[in-house]
């Protein structure tokens, strides 16, 4: 495989940090928490409600990426970069630069 490990594992950590301050951002508490009520302004708690609801989501997808990019910095260390953890066969160049946390093959990922 051809890639340049230097400027993937640069772009994984700059990946990386990003999601740390998006995670710590989304944990962060609500700042309008101690005003709300279900009283009489009941469309503000909901819409609140939602809202936290929507960023624990979203929260779940950013760890599941930094596990994946965690993965593949491990597999940099270990020199198994641009090969599936599942079958072993090449990963798609294209696939790595669109998205260089890849540690499956477009068939193993297709599989999951």
């Amino acid at each position: 495989m051809d890639f340049d490990a230097t400027a993937v594992e640069r772009e994984l950590r700059a990946r990386q940090q990003a999601l740390h301050g998006r995670l710590a951002a989304l944990s962060a508490p609500p700042e309008r928490a101690a005003e709300l009520g279900f009283g009489k302004r009941i469309g503000d708690g909901t819409t609140e409600a939602v809202a936290r609801l929507t960023d624990v989501g979203v929260g779940r997808g950013l760890e599941i990426t930094e596990a994946r990019i965690a993965r593949a910095l491990a597999k940099l260390q270990e020199g198994s970069y641009g090969r599936c953890d599942t079958c072993g066969a090449p990963i798609a160049p294209g696939r790595l630069r669109a998205a260089p946390e890849s540690a499956l093959c477009i068939e193993c990922a297709r599989a999951r």
